[in-house]
C-alpha cells in the first residue's frame, strides 16, 4: 500500500509540473521553426516570434505593447493641437504554408486612449477606446499584394464627461492592400466623413469650455 500511494503521489507531482509548464514555451521545442524563413517577413514590431510546425504548415505567434503620453496627433480645433495619452496591445497569430509562405493572419486589438488640448495633457479630455480583430487573407499564399484584410469590431469610440457619445464607429470594413474599400456594414463615420467626425470631437472639447 505504501508503495502504490508514493507512485500515485508521483504520478500527481508530475501532472503538476506538466501542468505549470508555460504553454506559449517554444525553446528546445522539437517542431520550431526560424521565423526567417516566413513569407512576407513578419512584421519585425511583434518580435520576438515564436513560430512551430503543425501537421497543415507554419504558425507564429507575435505581440506588441505601446504606450504613449501627451503626443500631437496631427489635428487642431481652432488652430490648436490635440495630444494624446494611452496604450495599444497586439497579438498577431501568422499561418502559413509547409513552406512558410503566407496563408492568413489575425491581429487582436486593444486600444485606450485619452486626449486634450493642452500639451501635458490636463484640462477637459475625452476618452476613446477600440477593441477589434483585424482578419488578413492572402489569395495568392506568400503575395503581399493579394492581402485583403476585414476588420470587425469597436474601430473607435469617443466619449466625455458631461457630453456622453462623441461618435462610434463599428462594425465590418474589408480593405485590399491599397486600402481601397471592399465591404463595410455598420456606422463608420470616421471611413465615410472623418472631417465631420473629427468636428465633433471639437465640439466636445468646446462644450467643456477646453
Amino acid at each position: 500500500m505504501g508503495s502504490q500511494f508514493k507512485r500515485w503521489l508521483l504520478m500527481l507531482v508530475t501532472l503538476a509540473l506538466m501542468l505549470a509548464a508555460p504553454a506559449g514555451a517554444s525553446a528546445g521545442r522539437p517542431d520550431a521553426v526560424d521565423p526567417g524563413i516566413m513569407q512576407p517577413a513578419l512584421n519585425p514590431t511583434f518580435a520576438p516570434w515564436d513560430c512551430w510546425r503543425t501537421g497543415a504548415g507554419i504558425v507564429c505567434d507575435g505581440r506588441r505593447a505601446e504606450s504613449w503620453t501627451n503626443e500631437p496627433i496631427g489635428l487642431e480645433c481652432d488652430g490648436r493641437p490635440v495630444y494624446s495619452t494611452g496604450s495599444d496591445v497586439r497579438t498577431l497569430r501568422r499561418v502559413g504554408d509547409a513552406d512558410g509562405l503566407a496563408l492568413s493572419a489575425r491581429t487582436h486589438v486593444m486600444i485606450d486612449e485619452t486626449v486634450s488640448l493642452q500639451p501635458d495633457g490636463s484640462g477637459p479630455v475625452l476618452t476613446g477606446i477600440a477593441r477589434f480583430t483585424e482578419h488578413y487573407v492572402y489569395l495568392t499564399p506568400g503575395d503581399l499584394s493579394t492581402r485583403t484584410v476585414r476588420i470587425t469590431g469597436i474601430d473607435l469610440h469617443g466619449t466625455a464627461p458631461g457630453v456622453g457619445l462623441i461618435f462610434h464607429d463599428v462594425g465590418i470594413k474589408s480593405f485590399d492592400i491599397d486600402d481601397n474599400v471592399l465591404f463595410a456594414h455598420g456606422p463608420h463615420p470616421l471611413l465615410e466623413d472623418f472631417e465631420g467626425t473629427f468636428a465633433k470631437v471639437c465640439d466636445a472639447f468646446a462644450a467643456l469650455g477646453a
